[in-house]
């Protein structure tokens, strides 16, 4: 078993500054409990979830060009921030092998249940890959690719995950993350597109959707916090009291995930030994989704480190895939 990295005492102090700011917030990572890991996997393959479907139609696509571009005589170590389950990053392992490298996968993961789930998938999928699990939070931790140094890299860091962060952030954690790469190293991203709102093109209403589903899989995702607080903090959150909202902030580029407090109430935390008290309206602010324009997406490779070499992106302009390489010095 692969033992959970988040303990009680990091939860309450990040639930007790979260709690206390004016405007309330929490961080993201509070989502990926052992529910919430298996929440945002049912997410992903919603119809309204379009970020998945087409980054796995570019990586069906152009693996094999990754691969080919990346191509050395060296053995190869695939290192990837987030991994979650990763079924989609199959088809870059497969284009990987393909190359009759050595080939070492690292999936670098805060949550135990989503890496247990991946070494399952591997497993059944690769009978001759190396895989070596890392259970660490690469976003609040001084994280180093823990690869050979003899091997080359390519670091990933996909399902648009970087749009979790502003951009300073996004690139401080891939300056921080890549600190060791040498050069010929190289980095692939997955990008969600910004809107460009032309008639026929991306709007804003459809990315909305994907974060306030039909069948209100992303509402449970975002209240499990509460009940992961609850359960964790010795809480009385009432869940059916807070709603989830989806909403778009137009000066960031982002979609902004709430929940919002539906009556006036007090919350009880006593591993804190506090009372939070809520008005009617209020909201627990709990991830952004920014949205990239290609140019920002070769952006964000060139401060990181790396120089643009190919971007893909799929026929309608929605997503992208930017890969760059280490730059000398």
């Amino acid at each position: 078993m692969i033992d959970e990295i988040a303990n009680s005492d990091s939860i309450a102090e990040v639930v007790q500054a979260g709690l206390r700011a004016h405007p309330k917030a929490l961080p993201p990572w509070l989502f990926y409990d052992q529910t919430g890991s298996a929440l945002f996997e049912r997410i992903t393959a919603l119809p309204e979830y379009y970020l998945t479907r087409m980054e796995r139609q570019l990586l069906h696509r152009h693996a094999a060009t990754v691969m080919q571009i990346a191509r050395d005589h060296r053995s190869l170590s695939i290192v990837e921030l987030g991994a979650g389950s990763a079924q989609k990053t199959s088809l870059l392992l497969r284009a990987a092998q393909a190359t009759e490298r050595r080939i070492t996968y690292l999936p670098v993961e805060i949550s135990s249940s989503s890496l247990q789930t991946a070494l399952l998938h591997l497993s059944n999928e690769f009978s001759t890959l190396r895989v070596q699990p890392v259970l660490a939070d690469f976003v609040r931790d001084s994280f180093r690719i823990p690869t050979a140094p003899h091997d080359q890299r390519m670091l990933l860091w996909l399902g648009s995950s970087a749009g979790n962060f502003d951009s300073d952030d996004a690139i401080g954690i891939l300056q921080n993350v890549s600190e060791e790469m040498s050069a010929g190293d190289f980095l692939l991203l997955g990008l969600d597109l910004a809107p460009d709102c032309t008639p026929g093109g991306k709007q804003i209403e459809d990315i909305l959707r994907a974060y306030e589903d039909a069948d209100g899989v992303t509402a449970a995702f975002n209240q499990n916090v509460l009940t992961r607080i609850n359960r964790e903090l010795d809480a009385d959150f009432s869940v059916e009291r807070f709603q989830h909202a989806a909403r778009w902030n137009s000066a960031t580029c982002c979609v902004e995930m709430h929940l919002v407090s539906t009556v006036e109430q007090n919350v009880s935390i006593r591993a804190l030994d506090a009372t939070v008290s809520f008005r009617i309206g209020e909201s627990i602010h709990t991830e952004n989704s920014r949205k990239y324009t290609p140019a920002e997406g070769r952006m964000l490779l060139r401060e990181a480190g790396f120089t643009a070499v190919r971007t893909w992106l799929n026929a309608d302009g929605w997503y992208g895939l930017f890969l760059g390489q280490r730059e000398e010095g």
